[in-house]
């Protein structure tokens, strides 16, 4: 082989790690970039929504053992709908543990922000994305930067697929009406129902009205069901989300 075509040869290879090396392949992957292999969808898919934020959605509860910070005492997360969260190692986890949780962008009230913070974390759900954080002797650990929060209604614990339901300006003269979009979170998959009952999630009479002007503005998310409703016509069948849980936007002050 002479010597252009050596030259030649290594052209081609460097240019082929290049390309290898910028798309990642050899380089560390970031939990971020990626969605989870599970779930029921054989390709990962990343969508923008532009009405209703649909990824980045976790549940969240309290760390208590007893160790030095920050290797204990913050979080435990988890991307709801999904069996597996990407962490900040890019390694896939049926939790990720965060040494802390960064509120700074909820812009809440000190009293609102007070209470979720002295709650075990059951009744929170965080919109937000996790970000490296380095601390001497220790390393690198993730925190959870929120960008919103939402509390439930009540106690019950949520039973059910996550989704964000808001009305897509449908109007009819007749039933069924499919004037809301269904958002499951952290999926590429959206829907229309037909109606919704919250009626048995025990929220109040004042709960259940917030929810509907949710619904009506920036969404509301809630975990539960979708039921078809029978029709004696069944090509003109309705579809109708049962909620066993909803949360309200904690409202920046």
């Amino acid at each position: 082989m002479n010597k252009q075509s050596l030259n030649y040869k290594y052209s081609i290879i460097s240019l082929l790690g290049a390309i290898i090396v910028g798309n990642g392949f050899f380089s560390k992957v970031s939990a971020q970039n990626i969605s989870a292999p599970d779930t029921t969808d054989s390709i990962a898919v990343s969508v923008e929504n532009q009405e209703f934020p649909q990824w980045g959605y976790y549940t969240v509860r309290r760390d208590f053992r007893r160790c030095a910070s920050p290797i204990c005492g913050g979080y435990f997360i988890k991307q709801v709908n999904l069996k597996a969260t990407p962490c900040l190692d890019g390694v896939f986890r049926s939790e990720c543990y965060v040494s802390a949780i960064d509120w700074s962008s909820l812009k809440v009230s000190p009293l609102e922000l007070a209470k979720i913070q002295n709650d075990d974390g059951s009744r929170l759900l965080l919109l937000g994305n996790i970000v490296p954080v380095t601390f001497p002797l220790f390393g690198e650990f993730g925190n959870l930067r929120v960008k919103e929060a939402f509390y439930a209604a009540t106690a019950a614990p949520p039973k059910g697929t996550f989704v964000g339901l808001k009305d897509n300006g449908i109007r009819c003269i007749t039933t069924p009406c499919f004037s809301t979009n269904q958002l499951v979170l952290n999926k590429p998959r959206v829907s229309q129902v037909s109606s919704i009952d919250l009626s048995q999630t025990g929220a109040t009479q004042k709960q259940l009205e917030a929810a509907t002007s949710e619904i009506f503005g920036k969404g509301l998310i809630a975990v539960g069901t979708t039921e078809v409703i029978e029709n004696a016509d069944p090509t003109n069948r309705g579809t109708q989300f049962v909620a066993t849980q909803f949360y309200l936007r904690v409202e920046p002050k």
